[in-house]
């Protein structure tokens, strides 16, 4: 349970760094100049005194000339980019299966019915908590052999998962659109 929680935190931290510039603050300052005072310069920026103090941790109304002052904060937004909206975490319990004659695979990939090529999913036993991360290459057909599954694992995968069934519950975790 420890490994899984580190690697979902390690995931999350991938995802904030992947989309830093997508939502940013710009901070709009102002040098203090001789004989300005909070009072001024609430009426200069329109803010206010309660305001410019919180913004600058200030505790009480003393200012220096050649002080940084900060008068606003402003979220720069990348248009059409809203991140909250755009993409969710999804956590589902399904069964999950090996792929047939992928056996010379090194590597940790999977066929899955909704999500998308490329997406990193990390997958946990539910029967005794081993976990993997895998890849999705491609989505998994609708047939009647894959009626009740929804995520087939290459073989290095599966077997990294330490099932004793052919098909086992298994708990998914990735982010999606």
């Amino acid at each position: 349970m420890n490994c899984y929680i580190k690697l979902l935190k390690f995931v999350l931290l991938l995802v904030l760094f992947s989309f830093n510039n997508v939502l940013s603050q710009i901070e709009k300052t102002h040098i203090v100049e001789k004989g300005e005072t909070l009072y001024s310069l609430s009426k200069k920026f329109d803010i206010t005194i309660q305001k410019l103090k919180e913004l600058n941790n200030l505790d009480d109304n003393t200012l220096s000339e050649g002080q940084m002052i900060i008068y606003s904060i402003e979220e720069d937004k990348i248009e059409n980019n809203n991140v909250s909206d755009e993409f969710s975490t999804s956590r589902v319990e399904v069964f999950a299966s090996s792929i047939d004659g992928m056996d010379d695979s090194e590597k940790y990939l999977a066929l899955h019915k909704t999500a998308k090529e490329g997406t990193i999913i990390f997958v946990k036993n539910q029967m005794n908590q081993n976990m993997v991360i895998v890849r999705v290459i491609g989505k998994l057909p609708n047939t009647g052999i894959n009626e009740k599954i929804d995520i087939r694992l290459s073989k290095i995968a599966f077997e990294k998962l330490n099932a004793k069934d052919l098909i086992i519950p298994v708990e998914l975790t990735y982010v999606d659109k």
